[in-house]
């Protein structure tokens, strides 16, 4: 019981996992039932869903929920519907939308959309809750989706030495409409809920878009394409986007519709799309090579050597930080899940580290650099000696972080304020505000987990 994750063991005894959840069996493609995942039964209860930690049966990165049943519509029809919970998935089945599978939380792993890939699925569409949280990081999410893709594309790209002999899986992100979830559309308005799903065109134009295209129309409404600064910030976004696009055409593409959105000529965009890509690589590069450095000293450390000297990443990572990303690598299905940006985190090397985490990549296939970092953190770093649940440590180490990382940004835009003239104060004036009111809401919810841990640990007594 303790293997498959069902119980955590702790100094104290065994504790339930799931308790007072409701239990929804996670299956693999056969049907085996290899996990479970579960729901909150009180709204007090921290964490909506938990699900089994990684197994020698389960890995959260690898298991596509409802592959069982949805397989044999997904090969039919050449599409798969891929929502985020599995209350959405089951929902979107009895509406008879039989071809919807769920992430586990995530809009798509490599892992995952290497499954769709082998299925040989020609067009998987991505849906985005309507909800606050899904609005306001649709496009961020977007973004993660593209990098996903490239780096996909990439790997396989050097395995086979530049030769693809499989065709890939087009992808297309569909938002749901404010305040809405696949669950509660498909139950509501299951028509509305298929004209989402279908391709944007003028008779559907609340339809899903192709993700290159979602992510850039996305980036052209934050700016005024119709000044200068606008077009130059617009493309300084999404020129980065095309440089790291490996198939020609597609990159061809877009960089038209980068010219329409700015008027400059498509041999131009071409020539600093070309500029953008050795500027990445030549980044890329020093990056690795400094990654290295300091992974190598971090290394030593940790073997008993003589004290390194410490790279930038290593002075800037706090010792929460450290921590923090150290429960992580011991439960790495918690990254997806836990209330942190990349941005939370000062050292390079730990943002990259979660940015794979998050992305569902199991650490056996890290870089050698981060490997070394991994092997680092996991050697320095004590396990929670008294804390009953990893996930809770986990959420409160990340709540921390996060109030951290707000204290210091707030600082740093409060000092921009004071030496920013009366005329051009609005727009920092308004960051100050914004951060502000982020930061007291992140107090809340601390406040709200310190409660309900006290009443955990008075029961548990």
């Amino acid at each position: 019981a303790v293997t498959s994750g069902l119980i955590v063991r702790n100094e104290r005894g065994l504790i339930d996992r799931f308790r007072d959840r409701i239990m929804i069996p996670l299956r693999d493609r056969k049907g085996h039932i290899v996990a479970f995942a579960g729901r909150a039964m009180r709204a007090d209860q921290p964490g909506k869903y938990v699900n089994s930690p990684q197994t020698p049966l389960f890995t959260k990165s690898g298991l596509l929920f409802a592959l069982d049943v949805a397989l044999p519509p997904m090969r039919r029809k050449g599409e798969a519907v891929i929502v985020e919970g599995q209350l959405d998935a089951i929902s979107c089945h009895q509406a008879g939308f039989d071809n919807v599978v769920a992430s586990m939380g995530t809009a798509l792993t490599e892992d995952q959309y290497g499954i769709l890939r082998q299925l040989k699925i020609e067009r998987a569409v991505v849906a985005f809750d309507g909800d606050a949280a899904g609005t306001a990081s649709a496009e961020k999410r977007g973004r993660d989706l593209v990098h996903l893709m490239q780096h996909f594309a990439a790997t396989l790209a050097n395995r086979s030495g530049g030769v693809s002999t499989t065709r890939e899986v087009r992808l297309y992100v569909a938002v749901l409409p404010d305040g809405l979830d696949p669950d509660q559309l498909a139950r509501a308005d299951p028509d509305r809920l298929r004209a989402l799903l279908r391709p944007h065109g003028p008779d559907n134009p609340e339809g899903a878009r192709p993700l290159l295209e979602f992510v850039i129309e996305k980036v052209a409404h934050r700016f005024d394409l119709g000044g200068p600064d606008g077009r130059r910030r617009f493309l300084a976004e999404t020129l980065p986007l095309l440089a790291d696009e490996p198939d020609p055409l597609t990159r061809e593409l877009y960089l038209g519709t980068l010219s329409r959105h700015t008027g400059l000529d498509q041999e131009t965009l071409r020539r600093q799309a070309a500029a953008a890509r050795g500027t990445l690589e030549r980044s890329t590069e020093q990056a690795a090579r400094g990654t290295l450095e300091r992974s190598a000293a971090a290394a030593q450390a940790a073997g008993g050597g003589p004290p390194p000297v410490q790279g930038p990443g290593m002075e800037q990572a706090s010792s929460l930080e450290r921590y923090l990303m150290a429960q992580l690598v011991q439960f790495p299905e918690a990254a997806a899940r836990v209330d942190l940006a990349p941005d939370d985190l000062a050292d390079p090397e730990l943002r990259a580290i979660f940015e794979l985490l998050r992305l569902g990549r199991p650490i056996s296939e890290f870089p050698d650099p981060l490997a070394a970092r991994v092997a680092a953190l996991g050697a320095q770093t004590p396990e929670p000696a008294t804390e009953a649940d990893p996930g809770r440590v986990i959420e409160l180490a990340a709540l921390r972080l996060r109030e951290q990382g707000l204290r210091r940004r707030l600082g740093e835009t409060r000092a921009a304020l004071a030496r920013t003239s009366d005329g051009d104060a609005g727009g920092v004036d308004s960051e100050v505000a914004r951060l502000g009111a982020e930061l007291e809401e992140l107090m809340r919810s601390r406040e709200r987990h310190t409660v309900l841990r006290a009443e955990e640990r008075e029961e548990d007594e």
